[in-house]
């Protein structure tokens, strides 16, 4: 197996703890050869010196796009699987860096998932912060991870979204790719979750701690004022009576009524999450294993 990993860099200056410990788990539980493709775009200065520094990094300069969001993060990541392709890799994993292995061996156990029907593997939602492919599947049937105008207001592309419930983000792509081919995919459970919600173990392979990619959290929210006490409170409330409403039910909802959410979610809920977990991540992994359901029997699901 020789593993191309593409990860998009785009990190906050109070998130080098988490791109640190990106890297460091990448290193520790990946126990076959690889690459990491990094794109670099809009990369601050001090992280790319680090990357450049790592000898299984290669620093890949994509062209640049006024796009911003899922398609900028979708438009990167077409370049950096192509890059990794074009290197010969058997294999090709998409990480984000707030996502990182936590099992040695979690490369080969997801390769060995994948047959002539079972496309790739993924986090629950067909979630880019892990996508595993292979070559086959890439050169045979040219995934991409965003799908165009035509594609998306075709009556197949209504019927995979209605079928698999995919997340509205860069890895539907390669579901509707998978579905119209007739092929399925395995989504990894979520075996454990955080007490706020966040971060999430996943087939006992993967931790993804959700949104410090997609969000960036001004320092001063993680405040112990009142003000911030209250707004995280009513966040929390919130996010109570988002889980009671199906997931197929909220992406029909209007981006309008979604995107407040996001913001009380990104600015009190994940901040603290997010320093509670750094603290000692080491001691929050071992707590949220204690957590952790059964896994169940593998098979490949859409």
């Amino acid at each position: 197996m020789k593993l191309g990993i593409a990860v998009v860099y785009l990190v906050q200056p109070e998130d080098e703890a988490w791109f640190d410990l990106h890297l460091r788990h990448i290193e520790r539980f990946t126990d076959v050869p690889y690459t990491i493709y990094a794109g670099v775009n809009r990369l601050l200065p001090q992280f790319r010196r680090k990357l450049e520094q790592h000898p299984l990094v290669k620093i890949c300069n994509c062209p640049p796009t006024e796009l911003r969001g899922g398609r900028e993060h979708a438009h990167y990541l077409e370049h950096l699987t192509r890059f990794a392709i074009e290197d010969g890799v058997s294999h090709v994993a998409t990480l984000h860096v707030d996502s990182f292995p936590i099992r040695v061996g979690w490369a080969q156990a997801l390769a060995d998932r994948l047959t002539v029907k079972c496309a790739f593997d993924c986090l629950e939602g067909i979630n880019t912060a892990c996508i595993l492919f292979s070559r086959d599947f890439y050169l045979n049937f040219h995934p991409t991870y965003h799908v165009s105008a035509e594609e998306y207001a075709s009556p197949l592309f209504k019927e995979y979204v209605e079928a698999a419930h995919p997340g509205r983000h860069s890895g539907i792509g390669y579901g509707f790719t998978a579905y119209r081919h007739g092929l399925s995919w395995y989504s990894l459970p979520a075996v454990a979750v955080d007490p706020h919600g966040v971060g999430s173990i996943y087939d006992d392979l993967i931790y993804h701690l959700g949104g410090l990619v997609r969000l960036s959290i001004p320092s001063q929210v993680a405040d112990a004022s009142l003000r911030s006490r209250f707004s995280f409170y009513l966040a929390r409330l919130l996010k109570m009576a988002k889980s009671a409403v199906p997931r197929s039910i909220r992406q029909r909802l209007p981006l309008a009524v979604r995107a407040p959410y996001g913001d009380w979610y990104s600015a009190h809920i994940l901040a603290r999450a997010k320093r509670e977990a750094i603290a000692d991540f080491d001691a929050y992994l071992s707590d949220l294993r204690r957590r952790m359901a059964p896994l169940p029997a593998p098979s490949p699901a859409r």
